[in-house]
């Protein structure tokens, strides 16, 4: 079971960077975390679960979907970045 840390900073577009100075967990560490070299405590787990706004589940990789407000929270964030609005996303789809 591999974890979803990197897919999910990808998602959004976060360098390991902005993730340390987003939550405060170590470049390093988290960069460790995500290649599986070392587990988070659960505490962690939830905090970064907390940032993606994703359950602890689904971040560790033991579901393979998301929740409707999860992908809803996600496809909201991609906009943003992309910088698309509600209305190019209708004409779009």
């Amino acid at each position: 079971m591999m974890n979803r840390l990197k897919e999910m900073r990808e998602v959004r577009g976060y360098t390991l960077d902005d993730v340390e100075g987003l939550t405060g967990i170590k470049r390093g560490t988290y960069s460790n975390y995500e290649n599986g070299n070392t587990e988070p405590k659960l505490k962690t787990w939830q905090k970064l679960a907390d940032f993606y706004g994703v359950s602890v589940p689904y971040l560790q990789g033991r579901y393979d979907h998301l929740t409707k407000k999860e992908a809803l929270q996600v496809i909201h964030e991609v906009m943003t970045v992309c910088g698309i609005s509600k209305e190019e996303l209708k004409d779009r789809l």
